[in-house]
């Protein structure tokens, strides 16, 4: 019996009458060296004769793995259900996939991160991580991520101490939500609800919650503010916590929501309560994904660059690989108040 035979990349460079650099550029992402007529060109004999890189004889070249982690850390057993984890991965996967990149996608609870596989076996050549948990987990996690003196970029929080191996990729969730606080004010409410999540300790979440709370107080105006969490964050969770609380305390003058499922479900149990908004009582949610403008209701929220922040993420994690450090050890991404008619 015949064996099958790869198709090589000479092959190729003599199929698209092209240099074997030329094609070496188009597989490894390096498409700016290239007139986008001779990319074209390449990628049909690429496409024709069925080419695809021989990762091994790679490795032996470049001592690269060409491969990416990406750890979540999250109690849930559903954490890719979670809109900003999965706008984040799809950034970093979108624009490694570009540079030739793979990624190896795991998910760990808090209490089990150093046991990760990516932890004991070398497997990326650098690491996406999304931290969660206690201050006390995280400050261990933060540890963990030193010792493999690996380039690693963090997602919405920064580490509690300086590396240049080190990269934190965040929104500043403070600000954004003490925004979003002043513009519920201007209601002039009484009684203000905050919905934050119950299963997830996130810095970004205990950020968002800090700002509204600090928010309120600072104005002096407010008469009850109650903090909530709602189990999972989702639909059932939600309208049962809601619920419990109307029944002890009546219908807040408002209710403000640390994600847009949260809002969502709120504005659902309001529904079916027969309160109208915002006549009675307004709703903010925070993220603006999609599901801000999907009822009759459009949420006021705030529009945060997940997807952006993944390519960001991604975009100086290459950086770095290529000059043996991160060149900023913080950036911080905008985020912007989308004004709907729930508030």
């Amino acid at each position: 019996m015949s064996q099958l035979k790869r198709t090589t990349l000479r092959q190729v460079a003599d199929h698209a009458n092209v240099s074997p650099m030329t094609v070496s550029n188009f597989v490894n992402g390096r498409f700016e060296l290239m007139t986008s007529e001779m990319r074209e060109k390449v990628g049909r004999s690429v496409k024709a004769l069925n080419y695809r890189r021989n990762y091994g004889a790679h490795l032996l070249r470049t001592s690269k793995l060409w491969s990416i982690g990406i750890i979540v850390v999250d109690a849930s057993d559903h954490y890719l259900s979670d809109g900003y984890t999965t706008q984040i991965v799809s950034g970093i996967s979108n624009t490694l996939n570009e540079k030739g990149f793979s990624t190896l996608l795991q998910g760990v609870k808090p209490s089990e991160f150093g046991t990760s596989n990516m932890f004991r076996n070398v497997q990326t050549d650098g690491m996406c991580v999304l931290l969660s948990g206690s201050d006390e987990q995280r400050a261990h996690q933060f540890d963990l991520i030193r010792e493999l003196h690996q380039p690693t970029v963090l997602f919405l929080e920064e580490p509690d101490e300086a590396s240049d191996a080190i990269c934190a990729v965040m929104q500043n969730d403070y600000s954004a939500a003490r925004t979003l606080t002043q513009h519920v004010l201007k209601r002039q409410p009484n009684s203000v609800l905050i919905l934050t999540s119950g299963e997830n300790e996130w810095a970004a979440v205990n950020q968002r919650v800090s700002g509204m709370r600090d928010e309120i107080r600072s104005n002096g105006s407010v008469g009850d503010l109650y903090i909530i969490p709602t189990g999972d964050g989702r639909q059932r969770d939600v309208i049962q916590v809601f619920d419990e609380h109307v029944s002890k305390h009546g219908h807040p003058d408002a209710i403000m929501c640390i994600n847009d499922e949260i809002a969502l479900a709120t504005l659902k149990a309001l529904k079916q309560a027969g309160v109208n908004v915002p006549e009675q009582t307004c709703v903010t949610g925070f993220n603006a994904f999609g599901l801000h403008d999907i009822t009759d209701v459009t949420l006021t929220t705030m529009r945060s660059p997940a997807y952006e922040m993944g390519q960001t993420g991604a975009h100086e994690l290459l950086r770095a690989l290529e000059d043996g450090r991160f060149e900023q050890e913080t950036i911080v991404m905008p985020i912007e108040l989308v004004n709907g008619t729930s508030a």
